[in-house]
C-alpha cells in the first residue's frame, strides 16, 4: 500500500504538481499523426495533463500545439480557420503561429505594435513513429527525442492506434508488469491461454464440460500460485531509463528460456509478451487529467508487417478494440459493462470478455473509482514489480518535488531497448538471462529523430 502523500504525488499531473512536472520534462504523444489529416486541415481540440490545447498542422506541414483560448478575450481557438501558415480566431481575427507568435490583430489601429507584445503558450511537436509528440516543459529544460526504434522505421513497419480510458494513467500502467493476473484474466477454463477471435461456438466445439460442483468452470485449478511459480516470476533490475524486468527458468526438458522486459521512465512499459514470433508490442498510456488517459496501443516489427496482420489488428476486435465511430471511445465500455458475457464465462473464458485489452481495462477504470485509493491496499509477492515501478517514480517525483530534474530524457539511447527472448539448449539459465538482456538492449535500428 502508499500513503495519501504518496499516492497524491504519483497520481496527480496537473501543472505545478511535482508528477506533472516531471511528465513535462519527457516527450510524450499528444496525438495520432493521421489526426491532422493534412496542410490546413481543420483543427482539433485535446486536453494532455489536464491542458486544455488546440492542434493544427500548418500550410508548410508544420504541427502547432498551444492554448485553446484566444489570449484577446478567451474565445476558443478550435473554431478558428487555418489558414496562411497560422490559426486566425474567428472572434476578431487574431492571428497564431505554431511557435505561439501573434502575426495579426487586425482588429485595432495599434495591431502592428500591439502584436509583439503577445504570445500564446505553444509547446514543440515532432512527428515520428505514427505520432505527433509533444514536450511541455521549460524551454531550458528540454532534452532530445528519445531514441525508439519504430520511430525510425518505415510506415508499414507498425500498426498504432489509441482509445480513451476513463482512470488515472498509473492504475493502467501497472496491469504491465503484474504476474500474478494472467492466469487468471487472460486464459480458458482449463487454465490455459486465449486465442484470438474465440467465441462460444469454439468454446463448445472443445468439448470442455464444466462440473456440476463447479458452475463457473475451474476457477483456480491450475491458476493457483506456488513457491515454484514466485520463482519464475523473475527479478527487476535498475537500468539507464527505468527498469528492467528479468525471467529465467529451465522447461522440464532441460531447455533454459529467459525474457527481459524494460520498463521506461515514465510511461512506456514494454507489454509482457510480444504480438507474434517478429511483432513486438509498446502501450503507451498519456494522462488526459487525473482522471481519464489515451492508450496508445502499438505493434512493431522489424520486417514489414502483413497487410493481412494490419486488417486483422483493425477488424477483429480481439488486439483492438471496435469504436463508437467519430471518437476514441470503445464500443464496449464501462456504461455498458463491456458487453460482458456470462454464457462465455460460464463455460468457456474466464472474464467472459472477448477483447484482449479490454479484459484489463475492465479491472482497471473502476479500482475504487477512477483514481484508486492505494491506501486501501493489500499487496502480495507477486506485486513485487509494482511496488519497484512505483518506488522508481517516487523517487523521481520526490527530486523533482525539492528541484532536481530527472536524469532519465537526457539519455535517449535508453529508450532503444526492447523485449529480448532467449532459449539455450547447452547452456545455463544465467546465460539464457545474459542473451535476453542482451537481445534487449541492442539498439538495431540506427538513427534519431531531429528536434
Amino acid at each position: 500500500m502508499l500513503t495519501k502523500e504518496d499516492n497524491e504525488l504519483l497520481t496527480n499531473v496537473e501543472k505545478g504538481s511535482p508528477m506533472g512536472e516531471v511528465f513535462r520534462r519527457f516527450w510524450i504523444p499528444a496525438l495520432l499523426a493521421e489526426e491532422l489529416s493534412g496542410a490546413d486541415c481543420a483543427p482539433i481540440e485535446i486536453t494532455l495533463l489536464g491542458e486544455e490545447l488546440v492542434a493544427f498542422r500548418d500550410t508548410d506541414g508544420k504541427v502547432g500545439l498551444m492554448d485553446k483560448y484566444c489570449p484577446h478575450r478567451g474565445a476558443p481557438l478550435f473554431y478558428g480557420r487555418n489558414e496562411e501558415c497560422g490559426i486566425r480566431c474567428v472572434y476578431h481575427g487574431w492571428k497564431f503561429d505554431v511557435d505561439g507568435n501573434c502575426t495579426d490583430i487586425p482588429n485595432a489601429p495599434e495591431g502592428d505594435a500591439f502584436k509583439e507584445k503577445i504570445h500564446i503558450t505553444a509547446y514543440p511537436c515532432v512527428e515520428a513513429g505514427s505520432l505527433i509528440w509533444t514536450y511541455m516543459g521549460p524551454k531550458e529544460s528540454q532534452p532530445p527525442f528519445p531514441e525508439f526504434e519504430w520511430c525510425n522505421m518505415p510506415e508499414d513497419h507498425r500498426y498504432v492506434n489509441k482509445f480513451m480510458m476513463e482512470c488515472n494513467y498509473l492504475q493502467a500502467m501497472e496491469g504491465d508488469y503484474d504476474p500474478g493476473h494472467g492466469p487468471f484474466l487472460h486464459t480458458v477454463l482449463d487454465g490455459g491461454p486465449q486465442v484470438p477471435q474465440f467465441n462460444l461456438v469454439q468454446a463448445q466445439s472443445r468439448n470442455r464440460p464444466t462440473p456440476e460442483n463447479e458452475p463457473f468452470g475451474n476457477a483456480v485449478g491450475p491458476r493457483r500460485q506456488t513457491e515454484q511459480d514466485k520463482e519464475n516470476w523473475g527479478r527487476v533490475e535498475d537500468s539507464d531509463s527505468g527498469l528492467l524486468f528479468v525471467r529465467g527458468g529451465e522447461r522440464p526438458d532441460g531447455t533454459k528460456f529467459a525474457s527481459v522486459s524494460p520498463w521506461m521512465m515514465p510511461i512506456f512499459p514494454v507489454a509482457g509478451t510480444t504480438a507474434g514470433p517478429n511483432t513486438f508490442s509498446t502501450n503507451i498510456r498519456v494522462p488526459i487529467d487525473n482522471h481519464r488517459l489515451m492508450f496508445y496501443r502499438m505493434r512493431w516489427s522489424y520486417e514489414p508487417i502483413p497487410k493481412s496482420e494490419i486488417e486483422t489488428y483493425k477488424t477483429d476486435g480481439w488486439y483492438f478494440p471496435e469504436m463508437i465511430p467519430g471518437t476514441f471511445k470503445p464500443v464496449k465500455n464501462m456504461d455498458n459493462h463491456y458487453q460482458i458475457d456470462r454464457n462465455m464465462q460460464k463455460y468457456f473464458n474466464y472474464t467472459g470478455l472477448s477483447c484482449f485489452p479490454l479484459q484489463d481495462i475492465a479491472m482497471m477504470e473502476d479500482q475504487w473509482g477512477s483514481l484508486a485509493d492505494r491506501t486501501k491496499e493489500h499487496l502480495t509477492s507477486s506485486d513485487f514489480m509494482i511496488i519497484a515501478v512505483r518506488r522508481r517514480l517516487l523517487k523521481v517525483v520526490r527530486a523533482m518535488a525539492e528541484g532536481t530534474e530527472p536524469e532519465e530524457p537526457w539519455r535517449p539511447e535508453a529508450y532503444a531497448y526492447h523485449q529480448g527472448r532467449s532459449i539455450n539448449h547447452e547452456g545455463t539459465i544465467d546465460e539464457a538471462v545474459a542473451e535476453a538482456k542482451a537481445m534487449a538492449l541492442k539498439k538495431n535500428i540506427v538513427g534519431s529523430v531531429t528536434v
